[in-house]
């Protein structure tokens, strides 16, 4: 069994360890939705951005970058909890279903939008039955944090655009839930298929990669959700070994930031799971804005 070090949480993603020892992350669910600190096991809600949040990155400020905010935005929020910058889409359009988040070696914002609506995703509470029949356009956003725009839509047509992390090799790395696919590319360059997670594509559960991070070896580690499991994936698209998980629906994973443990936020329970890592945890990018 991984160590418990938070419960109580609703649907939490996107965990991020904080220079204080704290760690961030977003409880999706509509009883909550809001941007949570766990500290000591303890947990205390910073504030409600609105909207729904996904997915989270921490800027060389301290601020929070908060996908998911009011209509669908991206959200710039102070370390006191006070909303200082909304994005709310490009020259083709507003965001779809804002996802995830990694900042990039060059200082600049990617993001992952699902390419579906939420409204369409789910039926209440639950996926709807059809999740797999909906229309799917998932993105890959290069975005300026400076200036709040969008600069480039590096992917388009995926179906449910979702993790994103930048590997020690500098190239960026994003995970296609429904299809098992983990895609990579030089920064505006091509895309090419690294990995295949997932032998067949989810059609009857919703089930794939989702949420990702790197060790300092290149092997990158992908939660499946509904699963329940970590994906282990070598520098060369290789799967090398999985680690299970205490419930079935781990949606993102991060590391500590002296890279010893593995972070991974899991929804079927609610809880913060830690996994001593087997290798030392990549440290994320963080420039100033």
């Amino acid at each position: 069994m991984n160590e418990t070090i938070a419960t109580g949480l609703r649907q939490p993603e996107g965990p991020v360890a904080l220079m204080d020892g704290r760690i961030a992350l977003v409880e999706t669910d509509e009883s909550r939705r809001c941007l949570t600190m766990i500290a000591a096991g303890a947990r205390r809600e910073i504030c409600r951005p609105g909207g729904r949040p996904t997915g989270l990155a921490v800027d060389g400020d301290h601020c929070f970058w908060v996908a998911g905010g009011p209509e669908n935005s991206l959200v710039r929020v102070s370390p006191e909890g006070r909303t200082l910058q909304v994005i709310e889409g490009g020259k083709d359009g507003p965001f779809l279903s804002p996802n995830d988040l990694a900042f990039g070696p060059d200082g600049l914002l990617y993001m992952t939008d699902s390419g579906v609506r939420i409204s369409d995703l789910l039926d209440g509470a639950d996926i709807n039955p059809d999740f797999f029949q909906v229309p799917y356009n998932g993105r890959v956003y290069q975005i300026d944090p400076a200036e709040g725009r969008v600069l480039r839509v590096l992917a388009t047509g995926l179906l449910y655009a979702n993790g994103i992390a930048f590997g020690p090799d500098g190239l960026l790395y994003y995970s296609e839930t429904l299809t098992g696919k983990i895609h990579r590319q030089i920064v505006g360059g091509r895309q090419e298929l690294f990995a295949q997670v997932m032998q067949t594509p989810a059609v009857k559960a919703l089930r794939g990669p989702a949420g990702m991070a790197f060790d300092r070896n290149g092997m990158l580690y992908c939660a499946i959700y509904g699963q329940g499991e970590i994906c282990l994936v070598d520098p060369g698209g290789k799967i090398t070994g999985r680690i299970r998980t205490n419930g079935a629906r781990p949606g993102n994973i991060a590391f500590t930031l002296d890279g010893k443990y593995a972070l991974i936020t899991e929804q079927e329970n609610g809880v913060l799971e830690r996994i001593a890592a087997p290798r030392p945890g990549l440290p994320l990018h963080m420039p100033s804005v």
